[in-house]
Order: C-alpha cells, then sequence, then structure tokens
C-alpha cells in the first residue's frame, strides 16, 4: 500500500523504523515535504535530521562545503534547502557529476596520482565568483547535457597546465613513431566554439601536439539535431568524419566506469588512450605469454584515407607455462580484411625495427604501429595475425619457433557525415 494512500489509523500504527526506512529513500525535496504535511507523525519523521542526512548522501552533496557556503548554518534540512536553492534547476547534474568525479578522484589517487594531482579546483558558483563557463549558455543553448558539462568544470576546472602534468592527458596518451598524443580535459578559459562547415563545437579536451581533440555538438544541420545535439565527438575537420560518443553526463559517466574497471592501462603513471577491452580489441594467451591488439581511428591524420594506430602487447603472464626464462620476437604475420571481404598478407621481421625480448625479468613489451586504407579507396575493416618467437634468443633457441595468435580486430570506422 502506498504510503499516501494508508488510512490515518494504519499509518499511525506504523513503527518508527519503518517511516525511517521508507522516507529515506525518497529522492525529492518536494516529495519528503508533502509527506510532512499528512499528519504530525509524518512530519515529525519527515523532518527529522536522519531522514535529510540521508538525502543529503544520496544526493553526494558536500556537506563541509554547504556549511561554509551557508555561513555555518546546523541541521541537515537547512543545509539541503541552502543547497537546493543555490544549485536550483542544475540538482541532478550536481548528483550525477558528483558521483563520477568521485569515482575519478577515489581511482586515480590509487592507481594515477599525477591525473589527481593534475585536476584543478572547482570554478565558484552563480552568486559567489565569476564563472565564465556558465556564460557558455547564452551562447550554446541550455539543455541537460550541458547542465552536466557546467556542473563537471564546477566541481574541476579542467586540468593544470604546469609542465609536470602537460603529458598527463585525463583522456589518455599514446606514442607511435615518435608522436605523442596526450588528451588532456581543458579549463574553462581556454574552451572555445569552432566552426567546422555546418557545425559548430565546444572543444574541451585537446592535445597540442598532435590537435586531436574532443569537443561537444553545440550546432548542427537540422537533419543531425536529434542524433548529435550537445554530443561528445571527435570529428576530422576536412573529411567530417566522426565518431559519437554520446551526451557529455553519459561519456563521461562511461569512461570513468571504464578506467575503474581496468579498460585503460597505466604506463608510467599516464593512462593509455588505447583501451585493452571491448570490441576493438583482440587477445590470447598462449604458453603463458597474453597477446593483445587494440586498435583506434586518428582524427588528426590525413582526410584522404582512413589511417588508423593500433597497438599490440606483450605480456608474460604464466611464467611456469612458458618453461624457459625469455623468448624473443622474431616476426610478424598479419591478414588485413577490407570492406569488400578481400584480404591481403602482409608480414616481416620484428617490429618497429626491434627484435624484442620477453623474459621473466622483463615480462612486458609494447609497441604502437599505423596502418591506413589502400590507394585504390578500399576500405580496411579489420585485422588478424600472429607473432613467432624464439624460445630463448634467436642466437641461442632453446627449442624450435611458436606462435603468439591475435583474433579478429575490428577497427572502429567513424560515421561519414557529409
Amino acid at each position: 500500500m502506498a504510503l499516501d494512500a494508508a488510512p490515518p489509523a494504519v499509518a499511525a500504527a506504523l513503527p518508527a523504523e519503518l517511516y525511517m526506512l521508507v522516507f529515506e529513500r525518497l529522492d525529492s525535496f518536494r516529495d519528503l515535504c508533502e509527506c510532512s504535511r499528512v499528519c504530525r507523525r509524518w512530519r515529525t519523521v519527515a523532518d527529522s535530521d536522519g531522514v535529510w542526512g540521508a538525502m543529503l548522501r544520496r544526493r553526494c552533496v558536500d556537506v563541509e562545503a554547504e556549511r561554509r557556503a551557508q555561513a555555518g548554518v546546523r541541521g541537515s534540512k537547512a543545509i539541503f534547502a541552502g543547497w537546493h536553492r543555490r544549485y536550483r534547476g542544475f540538482t541532478d547534474s550536481y548528483t550525477r557529476m558528483r558521483r563520477v568525479f568521485g569515482r575519478l578522484e577515489s581511482w586515480a589517487e590509487a592507481n594515477c596520482p599525477l591525473l589527481r594531482q593534475s585536476l584543478a579546483p572547482g570554478l565558484g558558483w552563480m552568486g559567489d565568483e565569476p564563472m565564465p563557463v556558465r556564460e557558455l549558455l547564452d551562447v550554446v543553448h541550455d539543455s541537460p547535457a550541458m547542465r552536466d558539462f557546467i556542473m563537471a568544470h564546477h566541481l574541476h576546472d579542467g586540468q593544470r597546465r604546469r609542465s609536470r602534468y602537460i603529458e598527463c592527458g585525463m583522456f589518455g596518451t599514446y606514442e607511435c613513431y615518435g608522436q605523442a598524443c596526450s588528451l588532456s580535459w581543458l579549463s574553462s578559459r581556454m574552451l572555445q566554439v569552432v566552426a567546422i562547415g555546418r557545425f559548430r563545437i565546444l572543444v574541451f579536451a585537446l592535445c597540442v601536439n598532435t590537435q586531436n581533440y574532443l569537443s561537444v555538438v553545440v550546432g548542427c544541420p537540422p537533419e543531425h539535431e536529434a542524433a548529435l545535439m550537445h554530443h561528445v565527438v571527435q570529428l576530422q575537420p576536412q573529411s567530417h568524419r566522426i565518431e559519437d560518443r554520446g551526451l557529455f553526463g553519459d561519456f563521461i559517466a562511461a569512461y570513468v566506469d571504464g578506467l575503474v574497471a581496468g579498460r585503460h592501462d597505466v604506463c608510467n603513471g599516464l593512462i593509455s588512450m588505447m583501451p585493452n577491452a571491448g570490441p576493438h580489441v583482440g587477445s590470447s594467451v598462449t604458453r603463458g605469454i597474453r597477446t593483445t591488439v587494440s586498435a583506434m581511428f586518428c582524427f588528426d591524420e590525413t582526410p584522404h584515407f582512413r589511417v588508423y594506430r593500433y597497438q599490440v602487447t606483450f605480456e608474460i603472464v604464466d611464467p611456469a607455462a612458458l618453461g624457459v626464462d625469455s623468448v624473443q620476437l622474431v616476426s610478424r604475420h598479419w591478414l588485413i580484411h577490407y570492406s569488400n571481404r578481400e584480404y591481403i598478407q602482409a608480414e616481416g621481421a620484428g617490429v618497429v625495427g626491434e627484435f624484442p625480448i620477453i623474459s621473466t625479468a622483463e615480462p612486458y613489451f609494447r609497441y604502437c604501429s599505423r596502418m591506413r586504407d589502400e590507394p585504390e579507396g578500399l576500405v580496411v575493416v579489420g585485422f588478424e595475425g600472429r607473432f613467432s618467437v624464439v624460445p630463448g634468443t634467436i642466437d641461442a633457441p632453446l627449442g624450435p619457433e611458436f606462435s603468439l595468435p591475435v583474433p579478429y580486430v575490428e577497427l572502429p570506422i567513424p560515421m561519414e557525415i557529409l
């Protein structure tokens, strides 16, 4: 029976503990206020500090910050009411983003301290300090997604730009043939709206070396509004190849969930942009060696054909199954698939000019390379292959060569928007 339908005699007979269990689960300021009008007993419970304290916790309200902002006000209900007034219209965004950034801060503290240190203090809120990012609403139009965007900067105003943090991109890094990419979250003073063809985008993450970026679509042709307006995208300026990452709140929540779940490695204190799980990753374990290959589309490359970077990681995960102290990579063999169902084979000695030795003393080796569509216009859609390794070393083999297979890796082909 719903509480609002309960007869007074039944409601009066309910134990106080049951009232608390029910009232503590209400998620709306209005619902609790309505409950307090039913009868005296309901009002007593609805106004109790325990119920409003539970509301503050469920809404992820920073109680100490609110006490400071509200000049030392006491009592959970008064704190909640002041918070609700201050963030009117933004309370749902506050809760969503506090949850996301709380998870990010906890994960970074344990796994990537440099990222945690790079996060800048948050912007002040309306009426407290200037909040430049809020002025963007006049330019990009209001929406729940943009309120999430504003709230993210309220909690952390991007990343500090000091030299020690310049390579610590919140959205990942990679290095390929000497070219380093670090996708950093921009502070509010660096945000800008850029016109690209018929699109207007708000760039919020940028690598200064490669001009790779993440942005929010804030203006687009009418035929794309329903699908892309206020979505996070990566966009290749000249070709208009685009990858849709969803609304900002969904994008940032999914990204942080992926970090917490271990979908991105942290190497030398930096987050790898390449995932190690998901649809564009292939992995296998052979004789105690795990081989993982992941791929990404290169939005910073030439628009004349599609370019992909792929990352290969070798790791000894079971020395007993390997049976020797080391192996050395001899050659690579790739089978590259195209959209017309044709394929070609590519092979060569070593990888990126090296013949790495993977040993129980140094059980990890990683490299990054690239591939592209053929000039004739064929579209590459995926690849698979194997690496040949020899136990011991090439000069002093301890047994016959064996293969480390790579299962099929589907490439993340971008959308084409004309």
